[in-house]
């Protein structure tokens, strides 16, 4: 399929953890589209694809494209039950006349991945998810027994009504929100507040972008349940322990994090204590 995209481009997905920062395992995985040049081994940015295939009018067959392949990795993986898989959406795919609901359910169950967890991610960088987008994307996927985040929380224009026209199950804080938050009041204000209401809500509040062990330390403290950045694992393929048959608490840190991550982890434990 990626031919109807760019004529040498070749599709590939990357998984980025999302982290259980209580006992530093993974509690889902992020999706990310990737895409490189075959002739030129050039990596397209995922961002720049997305314009170029909604300019062609291709868009909801890329979308697609990513999420089948993520989906055909996943069913040949040994993945812990419990994990959560978070998929990214782009509103723009309803726009377009093939579109119909249903495409996701379809492609697990065929996979033989019927109750695999699924988080659908709304970003709120979307200008065009407006209250009649809403009205239709969040029943199809809620119908589809998916749960629903609302992505990149603070860096719209209207986060605070979109959170609450939303109510997703998960809400994402943009990482711009988390940088240098250790050494900044308001940031710190600001999650301390945010950590206080999806807990009256229910709601689960993932902070993104973390990346130093300052920051670790910062949102930890505030009671912030769950974390990613690169400081916790970058994207990259499913772990190689999961090609095979595994028990789930064995996706500790040793198998999840890359190379000196671990000692970071020691270091922000080190924060705390005051050491």
């Amino acid at each position: 399929m990626d031919e109807l995209f760019l004529g040498d481009v070749e599709l590939d997905v990357a998984f980025q953890p999302i982290v259980d920062l209580e006992t530093f395992r993974p509690f889902g995985y992020e999706v990310l589209g990737r895409a490189r040049s075959r002739a030129r081994g050039v990596v397209h940015r995922p961002d720049h694809l997305l314009e170029l295939a909604h300019a062609r009018g291709t868009l909801l067959r890329l979308d697609r494209a990513w999420r089948a392949l993520a989906i055909s990795r996943i069913a040949a993986a040994t993945v812990p039950g419990e994990l959560r898989w978070f998929f990214n959406v782009d509103s723009r795919c309803i726009d377009d006349p093939e579109h119909t609901s249903g495409f996701t359910r379809a492609t697990l169950e065929a996979a033989g991945l019927n109750d695999l967890q699924v988080v659908i991610e709304l970003g709120e960088r979307d200008p065009l998810l407006d209250a009649t987008r809403l009205a239709r994307l969040v029943p199809s996927y809620a119908q589809q027994g998916f749960a629903i985040a609302l992505d990149d929380l603070g860096a719209g224009h209207a986060s605070l009504n979109r959170l609450v026209e939303l109510r997703p199950d998960v809400a994402k804080l943009d990482m711009k929100l988390v940088r240098g938050i250790d050494a900044d009041a308001y940031r710190l204000a600001l999650l301390r507040s945010l950590v206080r209401f999806a807990d009256e809500v229910g709601m689960i509040l993932i902070v993104e972008g973390i990346e130093t062990a300052a920051e670790l330390t910062a949102v930890r403290r505030l009671g912030v349940a769950f974390g990613q950045g690169y400081l916790l694992g970058r994207p990259r393929e499913l772990p190689e322990a999961w090609r095979g048959p595994m028990r789930s608490h064995e996706a500790g840190i040793s198998g999840t994090f890359p190379t000196g991550t671990a000692s970071a982890v020691s270091d922000a434990r080190v924060l705390e204590r005051g050491a």
